[in-house]
């Protein structure tokens, strides 16, 4: 998922829990259970893996935290959300698993059990259906998911 779904979700979680741990710790679990699902990022990141210069990759995370930069303030602005230590500790709950991920992929030291759960959830939803391999989604199929689930999310 992006960064944009998890934190959305994070702040979701924060702004409906009454404790910032327990936003955190609800928000860290939603990770996981979200990139269960496909989300059309799969050939992008295998790309990226084999050729850490494909810029694929590299656009979709910046686009991705720009959206995350642009809805949140949305979000608290029209008060869709409140803005609180609550939420804030839900949104970092629901990315760090991701900013975890790319620390263990830059140094091959640092949360390297995070990554193997990451990697070992992600796309699960095709092995519960009983492939062999996980589904895969084109990028555009997987962003217009997404879009429409935080959309559903918050309205």
């Amino acid at each position: 998922m992006l960064l944009t779904v998890h934190a959305t979700v994070g702040a979701i979680i924060g702004d409906n829990v009454s404790t910032p741990l327990l936003a955190f710790v609800l928000a860290f679990i939603s990770h996981f259970i979200l990139d269960i699902f496909p989300h059309g990022d799969e050939e992008l990141v295998k790309a990226y893996r084999n050729d850490f210069k494909n810029k694929g990759m590299i656009y979709l995370i910046f686009f991705d935290i720009i959206a995350t930069l642009i809805l949140l303030p949305v979000l608290f602005y029209s008060q869709k959300i409140n803005f609180n230590i609550t939420v804030i500790w839900g949104i970092i709950g629901g990315v760090i698993p991701d900013i975890f991920v790319g620390l263990y992929e830059i140094t091959h030291k640092y949360f390297r059990r995070t990554y193997k759960f990451h990697n070992f959830t992600h796309n699960k939803l095709g092995k519960f259906f009983g492939t062999k391999t996980n589904l895969s989604l084109p990028l555009k199929f997987g962003l217009l998911i997404q879009i429409i689930l935080i959309y559903l999310i918050l309205f």
